[in-house]
């Protein structure tokens, strides 16, 4: 691991806390040019970005905390060294994202769909290179394992699941996909509605199916193991249950019971 990238002399730089930076502004780039091309305000669009960071990263940190209040307690240093102290909530950043779209939306009267579709590629550089980050911190240890990919964490005697190396793989794959899928998904016979918001909840889902899969592979013994795999797969169909029915299916039977 390389939870030190370099020192020079009193500055020390984090792994974690560089790919932070380094994601923040890769998104940040990608939401400032998506919400340009959906006609908002450059102003609005900084604003939105700056609220989205603050939100995300506060949340995150105080969920993250919360979980391992024993690692923390009341020790202020801890809380906000985060190249030191790493850790970030999952749950905490989506409640973060979440509460960031609200008040934009709401104050911007936008369509929230179009939105959101526009932000699922925003968020993913942002993803990927926390995780990468949190590998390279030696942060979310896996379970022992014997496969080919298991390898040594600092202060660990077994190998154990690469958790966070997985996730960037997966979280690239799902990059790759919604890529590949922007300009296709209005030509699915199947999807009826054509309506926005399909990229944003197939995003959605395949990040809580990703979060519950790898959620069997951490350490149980150092979270809430059985809230994360309860939220992930009840945040999975949430998301499909959304998806069903704004594909205009449910519509399709109705008019059909209408007409006959």
């Amino acid at each position: 691991m390389l939870p030190v990238l370099f020192s020079i002399g009193p500055i020390t730089v984090y792994s974690l806390g560089f790919l932070l930076t380094v994601g923040a502004f890769l998104s940040s780039f990608v939401v400032w040019r998506r919400l340009r091309e959906l006609g908002i305000k450059e102003e609005k669009t900084i604003d939105f970005i700056l609220t989205l960071a603050f939100f995300g990263l506060i949340f995150a940190r105080i969920i993250y905390i919360f979980w391992h209040f024993d690692q923390f307690g009341f020790s202020l240093s801890r809380w906000f060294l985060l190249g030191r102290y790493s850790g970030l909530s999952f749950w905490g950043g989506m409640l973060g994202f979440w509460l960031a779209l609200w008040l934009f939306i709401k104050r911007e009267k936008k369509d929230f769909w179009q939105l959101a579709d526009e932000l699922s590629f925003g968020l993913l550089p942002l993803l990927i290179l926390a995780k990468t980050g949190c590998f390279f911190d030696g942060c979310s240890l896996g379970k022992p394992t014997n496969l080919f990919w298991g390898i040594y964490f600092p202060g660990t005697f077994l190998r154990r699941q690469p958790v966070s190396a997985l996730a960037v793989v997966f979280l690239f794959l799902i990059f790759l996909f919604l890529i590949w899928l922007e300009r296709r998904w209005r030509l699915l016979a199947w999807y009826k509605s054509k309506a926005c918001g399909f990229v944003f909840l197939t995003f959605l889902s395949l990040l809580f199916l990703v979060n519950f899969i790898l959620a069997f592979w951490r350490d149980s013994q150092l979270y809430f193991y059985w809230a994360e795999i309860f939220l992930s797969l009840t945040g999975f169909l949430a998301a499909v249950i959304v998806f069903y029915f704004r594909s205009g299916r449910k519509l399709r039977r109705q008019n059909e019971k209408k007409k006959s």
